[in-house]
C-alpha cells in the first residue's frame, strides 16, 4: 500500500473519530440521539474504568472550583418528595458499625413448657387438634411490632405474625383442652411443626393499620404493576361484572403463600389472593383469587361453627366460609417428607417489600423417618439406628438487612450517603430530617447503569447499577414510539427532562456535566 494511501485513509479514521468525539460532547449538550450509545452488558473492567473516569473527572471539576454538575441542590418533585440525581449524588445506605457475637442465638421456645418468652426466640406454635379432628388449628394474625435486632440498634419496625388462638393441652387424650396461651410476637414466628400427611388449618387476620398509618415504612415504587394504581371492571366481593373502577393499592395488604408445599390452589396464597385490613377504606378490599376452605364454617362474627367443622354442608342460619372482612382461610396438606420451609407474604406488587419487612416464618414438616433416625426403630421394614442425627436442632437461617444510621456524627450517618432518604419509623418528606438508628433501609433511587450522553463514548453511568431499558442493547421502545411498540412489549413512561441538567456545562472544561435526560419515575 503506498504511502499516499496509507496517509489518506489514517486522516479519515482520525476524522471520524474527531467527529466522534464531536458528536459525543454534543450528546452531552442534548443535540443528539442517546440511543446511538446504547449499552448492554457491562463488564467489570468496564466498571472500574468508568469509576477512574469519573472520579478523574470530578477531581478536575473541584480543581477549577466548578462543582455544578457534582453537587446539585436537590428539587422538590409533585410527589413530595426529592427529585433524586442518577448520576453524581450517592445514594446507598451502609449499617451502622454493630459487634458480632454480643447478642442470644434465637433458638425455639414452645409455650407448652411455660415460663416468660425470650427477647430472641422462635416461638412454635401451639396446633388446636380439638376443633377440626384430624388437622392441627391455627388462628394466625399480621400485626405491626417492635423488636431489638441487636443491642447497638434501637428497636426496629417490623411487620410478622402471631398465634392468637389457644393450643392444645395433652392432645390426644381425655383431658385434652384448648387452654395453651400462645407465645408473643416475634420474629420469623410462630414456627408452625407439621406432621407428613397431617393436614394444617389456618384462619388469617390483617391486623396492619389501616389509612395512612398502613403504609409501608420502607420506600415502595409504585411504579411496578401491583403496587400503585389500579383499574378494575368487577365486584371485588364477588368476582361480579360490575362498572370500572379506579383507585391505588394499599400497602398493607398480605396473604400467606407456604414456600415449597405440596398446597391446593386455593390455598396457596398466589399473589392475587391477597387481603386488605377489616375497615380499610378501598374500593378493592381483597384480591381477585381469594377463595375459602369448604369445610371451614364461621359465623357472622368470624367464630368457627364448631359443629360444622370439616363438613362440605353447614346447616347453622347464617353459615359462611368466609371469616368476615380482614381474614381468609388455609389448608395445606403436608403430604411430602420432612423439610424445613417457610410461610411468607405473596401479595402482588409488594411481596419483596413485606418479606423484607419481617412477614415470614418458619414452618418444619417431620415425618416417620426422620423420627427412627434420631430415636431408632423401623419404618417401612427398614431399621434405623438411633442418634443418626441428632435429636436437638438449630434453626439456622441467614438473610440481608441494612439499618438506618440516625447519627450524624456517624460515617456511615444515612443522609451522608443516601441524601433522600425520607422513610422509616420516623418518616417526613422531601427527607426524613431525624432518621431512626435501627430501622430497615431499601434502596429506592434506581441508577441506571447506562449513561448515553456519556462523552467518553463509553456508555456507562459511573454511579449506576440498574439496567435501564430504553438505554440498553437491545433498547426496549416506548410504548407507541413503534407500531410493535404495544404492552406488554414496551414501556409507557421513557426518559424525561433531567432537571439538573446545565446546557451551558462544556464537559471538556468542567470534567463532568449532568444528561440532559434521566430515567423517569
Amino acid at each position: 500500500m503506498s504511502r499516499l494511501r496509507t496517509s489518506i485513509i489514517v486522516g479519515l479514521v482520525l476524522t471520524a473519530l474527531a467527529l466522534a468525539w464531536g458528536a459525543d460532547l454534543a450528546w452531552a449538550q442534548g443535540n443528539s440521539d442517546p440511543t446511538l450509545h446504547l449499552k448492554g452488558k457491562i463488564t467489570p473492567a468496564e466498571w472500574y474504568a468508568a469509576a477512574a473516569r469519573f472520579k478523574a473527572a470530578k477531581e478536575k471539576a473541584q480543581a477549577g472550583g466548578d462543582v455544578s454538575g457534582l453537587a446539585v441542590t436537590l428539587q422538590i418533585g409533585s410527589d413530595g418528595y426529592y427529585i433524586p440525581d442518577f448520576y453524581a449524588t450517592p445514594n446507598w445506605a451502609n449499617s451502622p458499625a454493630l459487634a458480632k457475637f454480643v447478642d442470644p442465638l434465637p433458638v425455639f421456645w414452645d409455650p407448652r413448657g411455660g415460663g416468660t418468652a425470650p427477647a430472641k426466640c422462635l416461638p412454635i406454635a401451639v396446633p388446636d387438634v380439638l376443633t377440626y379432628p384430624g388437622s392441627d388449628y391455627y388462628e394466625i394474625s399480621l400485626v405491626e411490632y417492635l423488636e431489638l435486632m441487636h443491642r447497638d440498634l434501637n428497636p426496629t419496625k417490623l411487620r410478622g405474625y402471631v398465634q392468637t388462638n389457644m393450643g392444645t393441652a395433652n392432645p390426644f387424650t381425655p383431658s385434652a383442652a384448648n387452654t395453651i396461651a400462645p407465645a408473643p410476637v416475634r420474629y420469623l414466628g410462630p414456627v408452625i411443626i407439621a406432621q407428613k400427611d397431617r393436614a394444617v388449618r389456618i384462619k388469617f387476620t390483617n391486623n396492619l393499620p389501616t389509612g395512612a398509618a398502613g403504609n409501608l415504612f420502607v420506600p415502595t415504587d409504585t411504579t411496578i404493576m401491583g403496587s400503585g394504581p389500579f383499574e378494575i371492571n368487577y365486584d371485588p366481593q364477588t368476582n361480579a361484572p360490575a362498572a370500572t373502577t379506579t383507585g391505588i393499592f394499599s400497602q398493607n395488604r398480605a396473604d400467606l403463600h407456604l414456600h415449597g408445599g405440596r398446597t391446593p390452589w386455593i390455598s396457596d396464597g398466589t399473589p392475587h389472593q391477597w387481603i386488605t385490613p377489616a375497615g380499610e377504606a378501598t374500593s378493592y378490599p381483597k384480591g381477585s383469587s381469594v377463595e375459602y376452605v369448604p369445610d371451614m364454617w364461621f359465623n357472622a362474627s368470624g367464630a368457627t361453627i364448631t359443629s360444622c367443622a370439616g363438613g362440605l354442608t353447614c346447616a347453622v342460619p347464617g353459615a359462611t366460609n368466609n371469616p368476615g372482612p380482614g381474614s381468609q382461610t388455609y389448608f395445606y396438606t403436608n403430604q411430602q417428607s420432612a423439610r424445613l420451609m417457610f410461610y411468607h407474604d405473596h401479595a402482588v406488587g409488594i411481596t419483596r417489600l413485606n418479606v423484607y419487612v419481617g412477614e415470614a416464618a418458619g414452618y418444619l414438616i417431620t415425618d416417620p423417618v426422620e423420627t427412627a433416625l434420631v430415636n431408632g426403630g423401623p419404618v417401612q421394614g427398614r431399621v434405623y439406628t438411633a442418634g443418626t442425627i441428632p435429636e436437638d436442632q438449630i434453626p439456622l437461617i441467614i438473610q440481608d438487612k441494612t439499618f438506618v444510621d440516625g447519627d450524624p456524627a456517624s460515617p456511615t450517618y444515612v443522609l451522608k450517603t443516601d441524601p433522600t432518604w425520607a422513610w422509616g419509623s420516623n418518616p417526613g418528606k422531601p427527607i426524613t430530617t431525624a432518621p431512626v438508628t435501627g430501622d430497615l433501609w431499601w434502596p429506592h433511587v434506581y441508577m441506571p447503569a447506562q449513561n448515553p450522553f456519556n462523552p467518553d463514548m463509553s456508555g456507562i453511568n459511573a454511579y449506576g447499577r440498574w439496567h435501564y431499558g430504553p438505554w440498553f442493547f437491545p433498547a426496549t421502545p416506548i410504548c407507541g414510539s413503534e407500531p410493535d411498540a404495544v404492552p406488554p412489549y414496551c414501556i409507557t413512561n421513557g426518559p424525561i427532562q433531567n432537571p439538573y441538567y446545565d446546557p451551558a456545562c462544556d464537559p471538556a472544561v468542567d470534567g463532568f456535566c449532568q444528561p440532559p435526560q434521566m430515567p423517569s419515575a
